[in-house]
């Protein structure tokens, strides 16, 4: 059976995983500081984590912020 293709939710996906790995253990920061910074809980932090796209703008910018 062939390969399916990645959608570009996937890929976006794996891009915003990868990258937040990297900001995350680059400035040694864990789940509950990030999720403050954003105003949100840890469970709600692990849901948006599962699906980026249901980060708003704002917050995207805020986590920018924090991992730059």
């Amino acid at each position: 059976m062939p390969r399916s293709k990645k959608t570009d939710a996937q890929r976006r996906a794996e891009r915003f995983n990868e990258h937040y790995r990297v900001g995350k253990a680059r400035l040694q920061l864990h789940e509950p500081e990030i999720a403050a910074t954003l105003g949100m809980g840890e469970s709600t932090l692990r849901k948006y984590k599962r699906r980026p796209d249901m980060f708003s703008l704002g917050q995207l910018v805020r986590l920018g912020r924090v991992f730059d």
